[in-house]
């Protein structure tokens, strides 16, 4: 290849004021203009610069006659004119990076609201909790007294559903009897010493619907505060009560 561009060179001088009568197109996409030329063997050899110089013929792609406007006049072309010669390639670009986007701004508008909707699902939460909590105990004081569940009435047909309503009523007349002297009520209730008139003491089923009682009130008191503060707040509960 340095051989070629040697000869490509030689004669782009040597035949700059000659007559072109040959375009010899090499290969590699160059090409030069030469006034004659003659095969020998493997090579084409071109005369110029007082001497002979050669191009071996696998170097070349073809030779043809020059155009009129190739000859007449004009310079023969040099290594930067051939034809097909790729265009410069324009500078890189520089690429930009992407630019992060801005974080989105948060309203104080929309902080409240997120707030008060933090709160209304906590309220929520809550008297759902001492909603279940409720049934349960009310179930569970249905089945000791009528033998069933649930806020419908039942008949009382069988011994045991008379028997938890005696115990009921008579579980009543107890917590009463110890309120008046004082005295705690369900298992926390004990009998006082040296009283002449102390109260009954509870039987086992008595003193559980007793703590059955306190137990239910205090939740039907802490779910009706709950109750109150989510109205005063103007957050739903309707959908909250119990039946």
């Amino acid at each position: 290849m340095l051989k070629v561009a040697l000869v490509v060179a030689l004669l782009s001088m040597g035949f700059a004021i000659a007559d072109a009568q040959y375009v010899v197109v090499l290969k590699n996409g160059r090409q030069l203009t030469v006034q004659n030329y003659r095969e020998e063997g493997s090579m084409i050899k071109f005369s110029g610069l007082g001497g002979e110089l050669a191009i071996s013929k696998d170097q070349i792609q073809t030779i043809r006659r020059a155009e009129a406007s190739e000859s007449a006049g004009s310079r023969p072309l040099s290594l930067d004119d051939r034809p097909g010669k790729n265009p410069p390639e324009p500078a890189p670009t520089a690429v930009q990076p992407p630019q992060a986007k801005p974080p989105a701004t948060v309203s104080i508008e929309q902080q409240q609201a997120k707030q008060r909707a933090a709160e209304a699902k906590a309220y929520e939460d809550r008297l759902k909790n001492l909603t279940a909590q409720l049934k349960e105990l009310r179930d569970r004081y249905s089945l000791i007294t009528r033998g069933n569940q649930g806020p419908d009435p039942s008949f009382f047909t069988t011994q045991e559903a008379f028997k938890g309503q005696q115990d009921d009523l008579l579980s009543r007349l107890r917590d009463a009897q110890n309120r008046a002297q004082g005295l705690p009520t369900g298992s926390a209730a004990t009998s006082p010493q040296f009283s002449l008139d102390a109260p009954p003491a509870y039987t086992e089923k008595q003193r559980e619907l007793s703590d059955l009682r306190a137990r239910i009130g205090q939740i039907e008191n802490e779910r009706q505060r709950v109750i109150d503060e989510m109205r005063g707040k103007g957050f739903e509960v309707g959908s909250l009560f119990l039946e």
